[in-house]
């Protein structure tokens, strides 16, 4: 069993919050008891559409694009990185663990003849644009932007998560100088 207190030490949310936030969604815990995680574990996959395992493609097999397909929690959250996709000759024919890498070249037809629906962007910048507008929207709906350019949330019916690591850094800046002495305050 786990509690929205337990949660709530985790997040660092009120666990009235977490409580109202899970019943919104259609999660019951057992009065006083907590919620079942096995049972919570599914319900949250289901609710995010990560219930069943999606293969993803990575895009740029650079330092972060190998870093970001090694990293061990995708596997735990249902993601499988099947393939990879750079322009470097050397680079081209060999894998990132697993993950086997091709030319950039072929990547519309990888997407299209294994019905790749996520994409993950490692690349430069200035390739960024180049590629997203090639890709086939009525195959590809989901695109995790590791580049600073910046895209709109959707774009020819995709949508577009941006992730800007220097911006992360701005939250925890923010955070330690604000919200950590806020919560002292209290």
């Amino acid at each position: 069993m786990l509690t929205s207190k337990d949660m709530s030490e985790h997040c660092g949310l009120k666990s009235s919050i977490i409580r109202k936030d899970l019943a919104q969604f259609g999660a019951c815990g057992i009065k006083g008891q907590g919620y079942v995680v096995s049972e919570l574990t599914a319900y949250l996959n289901k609710i995010l559409g990560i219930n069943n395992t999606k293969d993803v493609v990575l895009v740029g097999a650079g330092h972060l694009g190998t870093a970001i397909a090694r990293y061990p929690g995708f596997i735990n959250a249902n993601f499988n990185f099947i393939a990879a996709f750079d322009i470097d000759d050397e680079k081209i024919g060999s894998s990132i663990g697993h993950t086997h890498i091709y030319s950039i070249d072929t990547l519309n037809k990888y997407l299209e003849d294994h019905k790749i629906e996520v994409i993950v962007l490692a690349v430069p910048s200035s390739a960024a644009l180049d590629i997203v507008t090639k890709l086939d929207s009525r195959i590809v709906k989901g695109i995790l932007n590791f580049t600073s350019m910046v895209f709109p949330g959707r774009m020819n019916d995709m949508y577009i998560h941006n992730i800007d690591l220097a911006k992360e850094l701005e939250v925890i800046s923010f955070c330690m100088k604000n919200c950590i002495t806020q919560k002292s305050d209290d």
